[in-house]
């Protein structure tokens, strides 16, 4: 008798585990895999909270008149008025006068070669077009200031004709861009 009680507990639990308790502990691996996702959703989370402490921090590591100037590089916004009044100040130290101006505006993907996304914030463009008045060397010495200015301009165009002798009207397409505020 003191074989066949335990013999009959052990038989007992047995088929006790493998009955419902197997099952409700079945039930429960969904939710172990589910679990293990959290974790690591949570580590790469830490992670990129601390790549952005990290960001900030250098960020505000820049002093202000670095911050300006990148700003002024590629702002989150086109302020087409100021950068009309800006290359005309431009034109203006080499007695040349803009005249003819059109603006016209486009959005710009720049897409991933690799993966086919696109990168970053959505970029635009700016894309300015006018004639100013004089002779080859205030156009060079224009050029030069747009060329050194902090604002990202690429000339996109640039014809002239003649008016008469050291005075031509020279026509350019500016484009110049911004990342838009999400």
């Amino acid at each position: 008798m003191k074989l066949i009680l335990p013999l009959i507990s052990l038989v007992g639990a047995v088929i006790i585990f493998f009955g419902p308790t197997r099952g409700a502990l079945q039930a429960t691996e969904p939710l172990v895999t589910k679990r293990a996702d959290l974790e690591e959703a949570l580590q790469n989370a830490q992670k990129i909270q601390a790549v952005r402490e990290t960001l900030q921090e250098r960020y505000n590591s820049f002093s202000s008149s670095d911050l300006t100037r990148l700003h002024k590089m590629v702002p989150s916004h086109v302020d087409n008025v100021r950068l009309v009044i800006d290359v005309n100040g431009m034109a203006e130290r080499y007695n040349m006068v803009l005249k003819d101006i059109e603006i016209g505006q486009t959005v710009d993907a720049i897409e991933n070669p690799v993966s086919g996304t696109i990168a970053g914030d959505t970029p635009q463009h700016l894309d300015i077009r006018f004639t100013v008045s004089g002779n080859y060397e205030s156009l060079r010495l224009f050029l030069d200031d747009l060329a050194r200015s902090l604002r990202i301009v690429d000339i996109t165009d640039l014809t002239f004709s003649a008016r008469n002798v050291d005075l031509y009207d020279f026509s350019i397409s500016l484009r110049t861009y911004w990342l838009q505020d999400k």
